[in-house]
């Protein structure tokens, strides 16, 4: 009994010893060999990071020549996560981990398998730890301007900014509150440690003054968001019609346009003396 306790030790260790070390190739390059540790970043509740691994090695194996791993998968995971395995035998070997989408914030740790099916190319397993840090504060917003003028039914136009400040890409969401038969929403995708800027139109119907807060919210998590205040007045006086004209699209026929080119002109020389 004894003596074969002692072989199935003995196998344990080998096993270890003859693992060949992959190479991660995404989020960021790094050869992991069996019981590493590595930090993959920074993310918000409910992202999504995806690792890519690959499969190829060049060394070890039956021969001594390298072979290919078969297959990536989360072995561990934090409490409410999610994961998704690699496709066998996919060039890369794509995996993903999804974070609860009311994570805390804090340190968090999950094993990713790298493993040759049955052993076939005796190139073991490799087995690491992958820490991510959770953060709410991984998204940021700029609106620019954050008044103007504009006339009756005549839309507004505001640039968003949006910053992903993390190690995730993810898709946004962007609407405004404030604005009666006002409801529309716009989506914008934001790389990973990127900023994107896209156009969010409002129109006001009647005349008077409107405070909305335009919102950007993650798809992934709705504890992901920022808004802003803006104020843009609705007047139909011919100094505000002739400034309507530069805030977006018109809502007047083509033919029309040089029309409103002119009106444009006007209104920034308006703009200059002070009207």
């Amino acid at each position: 009994m004894r003596a074969s306790v002692i072989f199935l030790i003995m196998l344990f260790f080998c096993a270890i010893a003859i693992a060949v070390p992959v190479k991660m190739v995404m989020p960021f390059e790094r050869t992991l060999d069996n019981g590493d540790e590595i930090f993959l970043g920074t993310i918000g509740p409910g992202q999504t990071l995806e690792l890519r691994i690959d499969p190829q090695v060049t060394s070890g194996g039956i021969y001594g020549k390298g072979g290919v791993y078969d297959i990536a998968e989360i072995t561990t995971l934090p409490v409410g996560w999610s994961t998704e395995p690699s496709k066998l035998y996919g060039k890369p070997l794509q995996v993903k981990i999804t974070a609860n989408k009311d994570a805390p914030e804090g340190e968090y740790t999950a094993l990713v398998t790298v493993s040759d099916e049955n052993n076939g190319e005796q190139l073991g397993n490799v087995t690491f730890r992958a820490k991510i840090n959770i953060t709410w504060d991984v998204l940021d917003m700029e609106v620019n301007p954050e008044q103007a003028t504009t006339g009756p039914e005549q839309p507004t136009e505001f640039a968003i900014t949006v910053t992903n400040k993390g190690s995730a890409s993810d898709s946004f969401t962007v609407s405004a509150i404030g604005v009666k038969r006002w409801e529309f929403a716009k989506s914008i995708f934001v790389p990973a440690r990127s900023s994107r800027t896209i156009f969010y139109e409002i129109t006001g119907f009647e005349e008077e003054t409107y405070n909305p807060a335009i919102g950007v919210v993650s798809d992934s998590s709705p504890n992901i968001h920022e808004e802003k205040n803006v104020t843009f007045i609705v007047r139909s006086d011919l100094v505000g019609d002739f400034k309507a004209t530069n805030q977006g699209v018109l809502l007047f026929p083509v033919f029309e346009a040089p029309i409103y080119a002119l009106a444009g002109i006007i209104a920034a020389a308006l703009g200059s003396l002070g009207f």
